[in-house]
């Protein structure tokens, strides 16, 4: 048996999900380096997710809201920028899952799972970096 053919086909929500959560967990492992298991489940689940993911039918302009999502998360992760950046990455994301497989409704992800992935990743990164930014302030000042 080929490794191609022992491969996990996930459905389209199913793979959003589990990219979602494996990416929350490679953040713990992040955050809280040394526990090991969150960020090699966390790993596991996203290559298994994007390996699902790619045997779709993607759609390149969605890939491209992706991509402009992650950039804009960077440049708030970088620099001080408007909470504007943060809400158009957030949104961008949405879409961006939303319309990430092309094709019929019934193998298309879902909206509700869209909205939940891009706020959880989109708005998450923002808070948590605005926070971060904030308590980096408030220690140069002690």
């Amino acid at each position: 048996m080929s490794l191609a053919a022992a491969a996990v086909h996930l459905a389209p929500d199913a793979a959003v999900l589990a990219l979602t959560f494996g990416l929350l967990l490679v953040c713990v492992e992040l955050n809280r380096p040394g526990w090991v298991l969150p960020g090699a489940l966390g790993l596991l689940m996203v290559l298994f997710a994007v390996g699902s993911l790619l045997r779709q039918n993607l759609s390149l302009a969605a890939i491209a809201l992706l991509a402009t999502a992650v950039a804009l998360l960077l440049l708030d992760l970088l620099r001080r920028t408007p909470l504007l950046v943060g809400l158009a990455a957030t949104l961008a994301l949405v879409l961006g899952f939303d319309r990430l497989v092309a094709g019929p409704a019934p193998g298309r992800v879902h909206a509700a799972t869209a909205i939940a992935c891009g706020l959880l990743l989109g708005g998450g990164t923002s808070a948590l970096t605005r926070i971060a930014r904030r308590a980096r302030a408030n220690k140069a000042l002690d």
